[in-house]
């Protein structure tokens, strides 16, 4: 993603989540909607990290990094109600979250692999790969913030990124290979 881009499509991720902000949520279906936001600023900060040096950007993701915790928070206040109230926990302190975010990024890896051995046979069967891609790249906006604090996060981020790249690359394949047989499959209808 080039820096334009990323700057538009980061705005309208703003206003969309800024929007979610101020409705409240009264019903848990709803949780639905703030769950889609929160996948989608996932997805933009996993696609966006190489773009950080620009400072437009940098401020940016963090202007969606603060979008995306007050949502997640937004749910959790909503769930803690739900179920009689309580306090929410404390957040531990970043060298404990590092190394609770390096243990998560195996269990990330194993879930990824095991997607990209799945042999999916088709678009309606792509949910086998998007959903292991959802929890990575939620893995990765998460992790970020926390490299510094643990050397072997580094390390361990590089190999789920890797699976990004794999099952982004496979998903694309197949929506490519699944419209180039709709297209000529409408044109065979044409001819007749």
């Amino acid at each position: 993603m080039d820096v334009q881009r990323a700057l538009a499509d980061g705005a309208a991720y703003v206003k969309n989540a800024e929007e979610e902000m101020d409705r409240k949520i009264l019903r848990e279906d709803q949780l639905y909607f703030i769950d889609n936001q929160v996948e989608a600023l996932d997805t933009f900060l996993a696609d966006t990290e190489d773009l950080n040096t620009n400072p437009q950007v940098e401020s940016l993701r963090a202007q969606l990094r603060d979008l995306k915790g007050k949502l997640e928070k937004k749910v959790l206040e909503f769930l803690a109600t739900q179920e009689g109230g309580g306090d929410l926990p404390e957040d531990l302190p970043p060298a404990e979250t590092a190394a609770d975010m390096v243990d998560a990024g195996g269990e990330i890896i194993k879930m990824a692999d095991d997607a990209l051995k799945s042999k999916v046979k088709g678009v309606e069967e792509v949910a086998m790969w998007e959903e292991p891609l959802a929890a990575v790249n939620s893995f990765l906006a998460d992790s970020e913030i926390y490299v510094q604090h643990n050397p072997k996060l580094a390390k361990v981020r590089a190999d789920v990124r890797s699976r990004k790249v794999e099952l982004q690359k496979r998903i694309a394949d197949l929506v490519q290979d699944w419209r180039q047989r709709d297209l000529a499959g409408g044109a065979d209808e044409d001819e007749e």
